[in-house]
């Protein structure tokens, strides 16, 4: 008597029982009915005596699953690979493990575990950056990739559609979170190299413009108008505060309550949040001192100096004093413009430049010059800042300045 094949018609017509039950096709391979109406193809065969079951798939005759042709060949594949001596459900196992793998070191999974790590302490800006420079930008063209597969060529490959739009200076930003993404799984273990940054200097930027420094008058017009209209009182305070200490826009905007001494006026910057990976120490005049008790009354027990207006979570957007000096009608200018007329009026002031570079934060290449300006150079740059300060407030009241000299 011949045993009677599974069709697609008693397929289609097999309905849900209470329990599963089997409808047989040929040399082990079965189609199991499930109570939730579910339809799975098995092939049940032994390997050294032991009984084991290989799942081929959902059957399905629109195109989303396996077909009865596709199951048998399947079948087919797998019976052949019993005979060469190898366990089909064993081999499958090693496969989804090898896929699953993959898929969890693919670059869009670290990109997403990177994202995820870092956000709660980076500004609304930087999300919406990493969301278009990674997210929609380089994951659509690397993102299934490995990260052990990706070459320097993948990574300006996921750069280019961006630079093809004539937009250099994003496609350089996309390159830089690729980097980031890499040194992010450095940190894990994940690899051990680093293509994006291997890739730098392979995109042409253009050299943007130096902004000039502001001369006195420019200076003092900028202060008044932001204490007259420079917006919500803790977005005034962050712009007085970063023209008096001078630092780069994100290491203050991104400011936390821990790093900030009010008792000794100091503010040390760990090295994970300054742009050389050094951490920096900057001395308070007693004007900054007094802008960040009237930020801590306004801070409402959040983390951050200067908490975002959306959520005390997060910090001041990246871009929130750019857009301030935007609205005040100044466009010559931008916050890293504080930066720059510091430094160019304190070398007019007579301080030294070693000072002067080492309060900026600058890199020092010789480490020993580094270790050794760092512990002597405090005390004089606590004195250079409070004359600094002193110095923006006359300025500001536009009396006859007199320019207070280091006495090194």
């Amino acid at each position: 008597m011949v045993r009677q094949m599974l069709t697609d018609t008693a397929i289609k017509k097999a309905k849900r029982k209470p329990r599963r039950y089997k409808l047989t096709d040929r040399e082990g391979l079965y189609l199991a009915v499930m109570p939730t109406g579910k339809k799975v193809f098995r092939y049940e065969y032994r390997f050294h005596g032991r009984r084991e079951t290989l799942t081929l798939g959902t059957y399905s005759d629109t195109g989303k699953g396996l077909s009865l042709i596709e199951a048998r060949s399947a079948h087919a594949s797998a019976r052949k690979m019993l005979e060469a001596g190898q366990s089909p459900a064993i081999v499958k196992r090693k496969a989804d493990a090898q896929a699953a793998a993959k898929i969890a070191n693919c670059f869009k999974a670290v990109a997403d575990a990177y994202i995820a790590e870092f956000s709660p302490n980076r500004s609304a800006s930087w999300q919406a950056q990493a969301d278009r420079w990674l997210k929609r930008g380089a994951c659509s063209i690397i993102g299934d990739i490995p990260l052990s597969e990706i070459e320097r060529a993948d990574v300006l490959a996921a750069c280019k559609p961006v630079l093809d739009r004539g937009k250099p200076y994003s496609a350089e930003r996309t390159r830089a979170y690729i980097a980031d993404v890499f040194s992010f799984a450095e940190s894990l273990g994940l690899i051990d190299r680093n293509p994006a940054r291997a890739a730098r200097g392979s995109i042409s930027v253009p050299v943007s413009p130096e902004r000039p420094a502001m001369s006195a008058k420019e200076l003092r017009e900028t202060i008044i108008a932001i204490r007259e209209r420079g917006g919500r009182s803790s977005t005034r305070i962050a712009f007085e505060a970063l023209a008096y200490t001078f630092t780069r826009k994100s290491e203050l905007t991104c400011a936390r309550w821990e790093e900030i001494d009010l008792d000794t006026a100091e503010w040390r910057i760990p090295a994970t949040r300054m742009k050389m990976k050094e951490a920096h120490v900057v001395p308070l005049s007693h004007q900054v001192v007094e802008l960040f008790k009237q930020a801590k009354a306004l801070s409402s027990n959040s983390g951050f100096v200067f908490p975002s207006m959306k959520t005390l979570a997060k910090p001041l957007s990246d871009t929130a004093l750019n857009n301030g000096l935007v609205r005040l009608g100044i466009h010559k200018f931008t916050p890293h413009s504080f930066r720059h007329t510091a430094s160019t009026m304190l070398n007019e002031m007579g301080w030294r430049a070693d000072v002067i570079e080492r309060q900026l934060a600058h890199s020092e290449r010789n480490k020993i010059r580094s270790t050794y300006n760092k512990a002597t150079y405090l005390a004089e740059r606590r004195q250079m800042m409070q004359a600094w300060a002193d110095h923006l407030d006359a300025v500001v009241l536009g009396a006859n300045i007199v320019p207070i000299k280091s006495r090194a």
